[in-house]
């Protein structure tokens, strides 16, 4: 039967690794710097941002095809978030991934569309062969 009346162990007993915050300098403990931190030229853009291609996704999906359309408005979306926090590479991967579901949307929407023009044309709609009333 477990003691409900459990004492936590104390402060310096070891509970398992070490997390990311308890090996840096910071410690919830101490008071913040007082003095701002300044944007420095290490923090700068260290790259060419990629496309984004939001403007065609949203496109793609109100007039080709909705379902790979929202995924093309998804990464988009993700590339100048990437690009904000610095991965680059990340940001690049998802404007690719993005320019890419444009084309399947366009693909698949122009085929639909095609596809729905030979059957309206293919099917008779003249009444010369229907009997008269």
């Amino acid at each position: 039967m477990a003691d409900k009346h459990r004492v936590p162990p104390p402060d310096d007993e070891d509970w398992g690794d070490r997390t990311k915050w308890q090996d840096s300098s910071f410690s919830p403990h101490q008071e913040p710097p007082s003095q701002p931190q300044t944007w420095d030229q290490t923090h700068a853009p260290q790259g060419p941002v990629p496309e984004s291609y939001m403007t065609p996704a949203i496109l793609v999906t109100l007039l080709c095809f909705l379902p790979t359309g929202i995924a093309a408005i998804v990464f988009a979306s993700q590339v100048s978030a990437k690009a904000t926090t610095g991965d680059y590479q990340g940001a690049a991967q998802a404007s690719r991934r993005a320019r890419i579901l444009i084309l399947v949307s366009v693909g698949v929407g122009v085929l639909f569309w095609l596809i729905l023009i030979i059957a309206l044309s293919a099917s008779d709609t003249s009444t010369e062969y229907m009997p008269a009333p």
